[in-house]
């Protein structure tokens, strides 16, 4: 199932890049998936088709438009446009961007957001600041710098990490569980053995069995809403 490139327009008439895969019916509930920092490579395209084959319209936007747009393997360039991402602007694009997804025809008004690494901040931000169905993230950084929002999260919440990632240490994540424990729908899983980047198949870090079992669950908590 392969998806097409497409072009979002801002709130302020700018436009930037993406990439929309659609499953096959009429509707479906949509999925935003905010990328690591490498951006829209091919790894990202082809997770972003194997969600829509579960049945999800999936929208894949170049994130780092801003900074430096289009996909990259140069780590100098992928973390120098993480280190200038700007989260206020940010969030204000991703709220277009789930304003444009759930708008779209074949959206049935719903949408999760999924967070690769970079993304996992942005999908807690957005349980907690615009309302989303459901959201999940794989190995996602930053999140511990909000925690004290997670009160305002109603949404099933599936976020994964590994036992070995220097990037989430265990610290982080503990915190992130005691901020969840009262949240009726909300599961944060530590794989072990697993290090960053396990859900990416084509990074160094991948692991398949921490892979499918993040998978797995996040995809179940999607397909409760």
């Amino acid at each position: 199932m392969a998806g097409t490139d497409i072009k979002y327009t801002t709130r302020d008439g700018e436009t930037f890049d993406g990439y929309l895969s659609a499953p096959a019916g009429d509707k479906a509930p949509g999925l935003l998936l905010i990328t690591a920092i490498f951006g829209v490579d091919d790894e990202m395209r082809e997770l972003s088709d194997a969600w829509a084959a579960d049945g999800f319209l999936v929208s894949t936007p170049d994130i780092f438009w801003r900074q430096h747009p289009g996909p990259t393997a140069d780590m100098n360039v992928a973390f120098g446009r993480y280190e200038k991402f700007d989260p206020v602007q940010g969030m204000l694009d991703i709220e277009d961007l789930v304003n444009d997804l759930k708008n779209r025809p074949q959206c049935n008004g719903k949408v999760a957001v999924l967070g690769f690494c970079f993304g996992g901040r942005y999908a807690h931000l957005c349980a907690a600041r615009l309302g989303v169905d459901a959201v999940g993230a794989f190995h996602g950084t930053a999140i511990g710098q909000h925690l004290d929002e997670t009160d305002k999260v109603k949404c099933p919440v599936s976020f994964h990490f590994g036992s070995e990632d220097p990037v989430v240490p265990m610290d982080e994540v503990d915190a992130i569980k005691k901020s969840y424990v009262s949240h009726a729908n909300a599961e944060i899983v530590v794989h072990e053995g697993a290090s960053h980047n396990f859900a990416m198949p084509y990074k160094q870090g991948y692991h398949p069995e921490a892979a499918a079992a993040s998978r797995a669950a996040v995809l179940k908590a999607f397909k409760s809403i």
